[in-house]
């Protein structure tokens, strides 16, 4: 039988731990990291530059400059080209799709392909989705702008090559989607620059080649003789 009227000293440390040990569940942090999370994170020793522009040609023209002038690993348009100047990995960078639903994996593989803790490589500024998940690492990300003038011609092979209007359109409907055009494109650079992203910075055809040369020495860590290399590429903006 049980003895009555025996006091048993109590402490609320219990309650304590239960909370201590919920907490840092919620935050991810019991025991260990979650195993999807070990296995995708791209990681905080990793640099992944990004270079977002709507003129795929100037874009792969920067691209081209850094891997002929510097030591940063550089490939193209990873998510949207069969060929994006890719490396060998055994048949995952010949299907784009495959390469977008298995982005993180594809990043990672590259870094090892190329024996590398930096990479930049290209993305349509539509992809503001893919921006905002590769924001999100926890790893040093930047972004690189290349801001664009629309001119009449570049919107007119726009709409041709996106199918809005065929080679057997009528002039006149060209001539009704171009400033429809026009503004869908510029809502689409002002909403990634409404996002005000960290390590954002941006060159432009308007801009002296030295204030595009600084804004490239700060992307991409590189010294101002490489960077005004850069920013003097012939035609680099050109159509």
């Amino acid at each position: 039988m049980g003895r009555r009227g025996v006091h048993f000293p109590t402490s609320n440390e219990g309650a304590g731990v239960f909370r201590f040990l919920t907490g840092r569940g919620r935050v991810g942090r019991r025991f260990s990291p979650r195993f999807w999370e070990d296995d995708t994170a791209l990681g905080r020793d990793k640099s992944l530059l990004l270079i977002v522009s709507k003129k795929w040609h100037v874009a792969k023209r920067l691209t081209q400059g850094l891997r002929e002038q510097t030591d940063i690993p550089a490939v193209d348009y990873l998510f949207n080209e069969d060929q994006a100047h890719l490396p060998d990995m055994g048949g995952v960078e010949n299907t784009v799709s495959k390469r977008e639903r298995h982005r993180r994996a594809v990043i990672k593989l590259l870094f090892d392909q190329f024996g590398t803790n930096r990479l930049a490589f290209c993305l349509d500024s539509s992809a503001l989705p893919l921006i905002q998940d590769f924001m999100a690492e926890k790893t040093d990300t930047r972004i690189l702008m290349i801001e664009t003038d629309f001119h009449q011609d570049y919107l007119r092979g726009h709409i041709a090559r996106v199918g809005l209007a065929g080679a057997s359109a009528q002039p006149d409907v060209v001539e009704r989607l171009l400033p429809i055009v026009r503004r869908d494109l510029e809502y689409e650079a002002n909403r990634l620059r409404d996002m005000e992203f960290p390590r954002f910075y941006t060159i432009s055809p308007t801009a002296a080649p030295e204030a595009n040369a600084a804004a490239l020495a700060q992307a991409f860590d590189l010294e101002p003789e490489a960077a005004l290399a850069l920013a003097q590429i012939d035609h680099l903006f050109s159509d």
